[in-house]
């Protein structure tokens, strides 16, 4: 067994021991009825002996007890299938959620460069079509394991019978666990492909339809319509290949099956030549083969699932299992309110993919001071907002929070300490106010009232059929873009925090809307430490002080009127930007 056949075994015991055994209690009444109905079915070759038997004999009262052990026999089988149906797809359900649960909650904790490695179409596909896989597969696996207690229950009666002629029909069924094997190594090659390609797949739906408007703009419906078309088209592929080795199984069994009623009628019709067995031990032996064959055709049903749930827990698993770098020192102490003095000293950050976004940035901002960000597209000015609430953290240097290095901080008592408000504004599913209170989930309704009348958007939520009522959906279709900044804001005031990150807050707005959002931000940042990227410089002439950075760095810093002087890129980007002024 190679490393990774050892691993894919390790995966279903981890999958019993963190996922399944919690609901250990149905799946051992499965288990029970599984016996009772292995026993049920083993009962036929018994019941089909005796019967032939009293035939061969003339014994009369066969007429009244063998079609009452046939009904019986039916009834438990009947009664302890629907049993085990019941309590196993019970217990799946349960742990097909749970592990949802947890993957959910992993991802909401990950760190942002693990979680940038996958786009949300892929990690979507985890959790529908790689948890359909491995509940299917758990549940092929619990049907295996009813198929193997049926045989070997079956088996031990037909020994019963005539162990000799059942040593050699075992034989002949033993021949499919080669041609098996090898189906079920195709099948998980053929399933991690097709894996791929469906997260491929809804990455191109998703992109193509999130995008639907600029692609009739410029008639790129063809252009995606080719691209999608040959994702398609590689999937119903690999589809088809896994069609095509899934139903080898069936043929293969079937065949043995024939195999091993050939011989069992050439040995039969041999030994009733010699009077050493009898036509009653024969029926008990061909019904044992007819129940023995279904069941030994869904254990190589079983091996192809098992080999598709391997694929499946490898992918979800690498996800329970990613580990956070971003995380609490041991002796990490938590802040209850800070001054805001911020200072970058000397930091430098590179992004996984080996991306160099800053380098020997050093910056100092005194509490309560409002700074502003400039600089071209990639100057590395959304990296500064990223690492200072530690989205990321700096990979050279370190960043100061009132001479405390934010890493010796607890992340929870940090990020209270920052408020936000980007160009993006975010909705989430739920109430308005709600939506408003994320900031502060404590905050009572007359703040969150307060909250929206600073911002200026009490107005126009009062006029809603609910109110602070309404429902939301995240695309937030109730309100217009400045709205929606609105309710950012005020969820921005009812935080409180001392730092404000304002990233572009107006640059996708009508002069009315930015107008009245710049007085509310104004408000906002009053006696806060506030940091402001902006590429509009008409948004930011008033500030304390500017930084224009340029391939990662700092090259010039100072106020307005200092920086025109200077006659650098901060110059150039307010002469380009104002030469029609």
């Amino acid at each position: 067994m190679d490393a990774k056949d050892k691993t894919d075994a390790g995966s279903y015991r981890r999958l019993w021991r963190d996922w399944i055994s919690p609901h250990k209690t149905l799946i051992s009444i499965g288990f029970f009825l599984m016996i009772i109905a292995a026993l049920g079915s083993a009962g036929y070759s018994k019941a089909i002996q005796l019967i032939i038997t009293a035939f061969e004999t003339a014994d009369t009262s066969v007429i009244y007890w063998g079609p009452l052990g046939i009904i019986l026999l039916s009834t438990i089988k009947g009664l302890s299938a629907y049993g085990l149906s019941l309590s196993s797809s019970i217990a799946f359900g349960r742990f097909e959620a749970s592990l949802q649960k947890a993957m959910y909650s992993k991802l909401l904790y990950t760190d942002l460069s693990r979680l940038q490695l996958d786009s949300p179409a892929s990690l979507a596909v985890r959790f529908s079509a790689d948890v359909g896989l491995i509940r299917g597969s758990v549940q092929q696996i619990l049907g295996g394991v009813s198929a193997v207690l049926i045989i070997l229950a079956t088996v031990a009666v037909m020994l019963s019978i005539d162990w000799q002629i059942t040593i050699v029909l075992i034989l002949v069924f033993t021949a499919a666990v080669l041609p098996v094997s090898i189906i079920g190594g195709k099948v998980r090659k053929i399933t991690s492909a097709a894996q791929e390609q469906l997260s491929q797949m809804n990455n191109d739906i998703v992109e193509g339809l999130s995008s639907i408007h600029m692609a009739r703009t410029y008639q790129l419906e063809d252009h995606l319509d080719k691209s999608a078309t040959s994702i398609f088209d590689r999937l119903l592929y690999l589809k088809i290949r896994l069609i095509k080795w899934q139903s080898r199984l069936s043929p293969l069994m079937e065949i043995l099956s024939g195999l091993a009623i050939a011989a069992l009628l050439f040995i039969v019709s041999w030994r009733i030549g010699r009077g050493t067995i009898t036509v009653a031990d024969f029926m008990g032996l061909l019904t044992g083969v007819g129940v023995v064959s279904q069941p030994a055709k869904s254990i190589g049903n079983t091996i192809a699932a098992a080999m598709q749930g391997r694929v499946a827990l490898g992918r979800i698993f690498s996800i329970l299992d990613s580990e956070n770098q971003i995380s609490d020192k041991p002796e990490a102490r938590a802040i209850t309110l800070t001054k805001g003095n911020i200072r970058f000293d000397k930091v430098g950050f590179t992004y996984p993919n080996g991306f160099k976004a800053l380098q020997e940035v050093n910056i100092d901002i005194p509490a309560g001071a409002r700074v502003a960000f400039v600089g071209r597209s990639g100057a590395g000015k959304s990296t500064v907002f990223n690492l200072l609430p530690r989205l990321f953290d700096v990979t050279a240097g370190r960043i100061m929070l009132d001479g405390m290095d934010i890493r010796d901080l607890t992340i929870e008592s940090l990020r209270k300490q920052i408020a936000v408000v980007s160009q993006d504004s975010v909705l989430l599913a739920g109430s308005v106010a709600k939506n408003i209170g994320f900031g502060r989930p404590e905050a009572s309704n007359a703040e969150i009232r307060a909250a929206a009348k600073s911002a200026a958007a009490h107005g126009f939520i009062e006029k809603l059929e609910d109110g602070y009522d309404t429902q939301l959906s995240p695309s937030g279709g109730h309100f217009s873009g400045g709205e929606k900044q609105r309710l950012s804001i005020a969820r921005a005031i009812l935080r409180d925090a001392p730092i404000l990150l304002l990233d572009e807050p107006t640059s996708a707005l009508d002069a009315e809307s930015e107008s009245a959002i710049r007085t509310a931000l104004d408000q906002l940042s009053r006696g806060r430490t506030t940091l402001i990227i902006a590429h509009r410089l008409a948004t930011i002439l008033d500030a304390d002080k500017i930084i224009v950075m340029d391939a990662g760095r700092v090259v010039e810093s100072g106020n307005h009127a200092e920086l025109l002087q200077k006659n650098g890129l901060y110059a150039e980007l307010y002469n380009l930007q104002f030469s029609g002024a």
